[in-house]
């Protein structure tokens, strides 16, 4: 198994921490893994951390709030940083992820970010830009995907995506 702290080094969202900013969040980071089939975040319940993939692969599904059907937004790959919102506010998930394969994930509770939040001023900048940046990178999938309906799809071919219909 990869060491943490060589993970975090190679993982992108990290690049341009300091060595020194690696080992607190070395330190900070629990690692775990999971079966197959593990919930780790579940659409409509607070989440409580934010998880970093380091092996395996984990499904990211919503259940279609229209058509009520179980829909896959994507699958989330070894060095993707998921469960950020979870560190900013109190709002139930939108999504569910779920251990497609046997994962192996570096967590960070929130309870722990909150104290290197507000005890590290570089620890602290560094985030805000990783939130800045997932959160330009969901509104930018979330456009396509408004595009791809818009202009592809006639409302009841949208729909038929969505039913068995």
């Amino acid at each position: 198994m990869i060491e943490l702290s060589d993970f975090l080094r190679s993982v992108k969202t990290f690049i341009g921490f300091s060595p020194a900013d690696l080992n607190v969040l070395e330190r900070s980071f629990r690692v775990d893994k999971f079966p197959a089939g593990h919930v780790l975040l579940e659409e409509g319940k607070k989440g409580h951390a934010l998880y970093i993939l380091m092996e395996g692969e984990v499904e990211v599904t919503r259940r279609h709030p229209v058509f009520a059907k179980t829909e896959q937004l994507g699958v989330i790959n070894p060095g993707e940083v998921f469960g950020l919102q979870s560190l900013v506010d109190e709002k139930p998930r939108f999504s569910t992820c779920r251990a497609k394969t046997a994962i192996t994930v570096a967590s960070l509770p929130k309870v722990v970010f909150n104290l290197l939040y507000n005890s590290n001023l570089t620890l602290a900048e560094r985030f805000q830009f990783i939130i800045a940046r997932q959160l330009v990178h969901e509104l930018r999938q979330f456009d396509e995907q408004l595009k791809t309906v818009s202009d592809d799809t006639s409302l009841n071919e949208f729909y038929d995506r969505f039913t068995d219909g």
